[in-house]
């Protein structure tokens, strides 16, 4: 992960122009069929959506038949593929879209969708209440929390904002994360052609008037320091860096809650899980792992590990599912998962 950064440095813009062409055109004919002609369909990546209200499903391209989706209301669809189409003279885009339990599939036009962060998209849960409502969250991290699956983001869903939308916050969650961003340094990367800061500390110097007015940080990094060549140096060095970075956002807001996320589960090409491996700075990723917790405990930050509530979303056996790369990066179906999960355990 972050090696291809530090090649590219403008990974994001690339990645995109990558993702277009790797989610070609289909060679496919145009059909027509009840007046409907299909132009081309071609893959499309996955991300996640909910229908609007009244939305008509349908159960082929030609849009032949429709189906009500009044009982899918509170459902999360992720589109696999889209079609264009000629209809009455007009040009209409679709979505074929599958629900997120994998039972069922349509396809639907894109007006009819929406992103899962609308207000009007409600999947609160019952044990969350009010308690969180109104809440502003910020995300301070790398490409986890960031919704970048390893080649391109699946946007406005990833795993914060699917726990802010289980919390019913009902606020935009101010996610800060960058992909490859480390806690030791003060990079600066281009998104696409944004330059954001990268690493924590030039994050949280960047977002100091930001983070004053938040009510929940979550603070989601280290798997960078760890990988080798990164130049963070000593397991104490990078610990000693991340205790400036929590004393920081305390100091810029010393109401709000803190969380410390603990990194997720990581493999290596070979698919051997990385937690009792050394980097070359001396230490294992469970080393990793354990000194982020011990931090944050001793800094009074709630810690978030996602292999202790929900050590069944990832793992040896499904990584290559869940995994978009295999390695490390979610898919934006996990991602799914580890927000509910995570709301789960905060609702408590």
């Amino acid at each position: 992960m972050i090696n291809f950064f530090n090649r590219h440095i403008k990974l994001f813009f690339a990645a995109l122009v990558v993702a277009s062409i790797s989610f070609g055109v289909y060679s496919h004919p145009t059909a027509d069929k009840a007046g409907v002609q299909v132009e081309y369909t071609t893959q499309a990546l996955p991300h996640a959506f909910a229908l609007k209200k009244n939305a008509k499903l349908y159960t082929d391209v030609h849009l032949a038949k429709s189906v009500s989706s009044k009982k899918y209301a509170k459902s999360a669809w992720y589109r696999s593929q889209t079609a264009k189409l000629i209809y009455g003279g007009k040009t209409k885009v679709v979505y074929r879209i599958t629900s997120t339990d994998h039972k069922h599939t349509f396809w639907v036009l894109n007006s009819q969708v929406k992103n899962i962060t609308s207000k009007s998209y409600n999947v609160k849960l019952a044990s969350a209440d009010n308690k969180f409502t109104g809440d502003k969250i910020g995300v301070f991290g790398d490409s986890i929390p960031a919704g970048w699956d390893g080649y391109h983001f699946y946007m406005n869903s990833s795993y914060p904002d699917w726990m802010a939308k289980y919390l019913g916050t009902n606020t935009k969650v101010e996610n800060f994360a960058c992909p490859s961003g480390r806690i030791v340094g003060h990079r600066y990367a281009y998104l696409g052609t944004t330059l954001v800061p990268q690493d924590l500390s030039a994050a949280i110097k960047a977002h100091r008037t930001a983070i004053k007015h938040m009510n929940m940080i979550f603070v989601h990094i280290g798997t960078n320091d760890y990988t080798n060549y990164s130049g963070s140096g000593s397991l104490k060095n990078v610990m000693h860096n991340l205790r400036y970075n929590i004393r920081m956002i305390q100091k810029l807001n010393p109401n709000a809650k803190i969380y410390g996320v603990l990194p997720i589960s990581r493999y290596d090409a070979n698919g051997l899980s990385r937690e009792n491996m050394s980097d070359m700075y001396g230490y294992t990723f469970k080393d990793l792992r354990v000194a982020e917790a011990k931090l944050y405990k001793s800094l009074g930050a709630t810690v978030i590990n996602f292999n202790q509530f929900a050590p069944g979303i990832i793992t040896s056996q499904n990584k290559n599912y869940t995994l978009r790369d295999h390695e490390i990066h979610p898919t934006a179906q996990t991602a799914q998962k580890m927000g509910l999960a995570l709301a789960k355990e905060l609702a408590k």
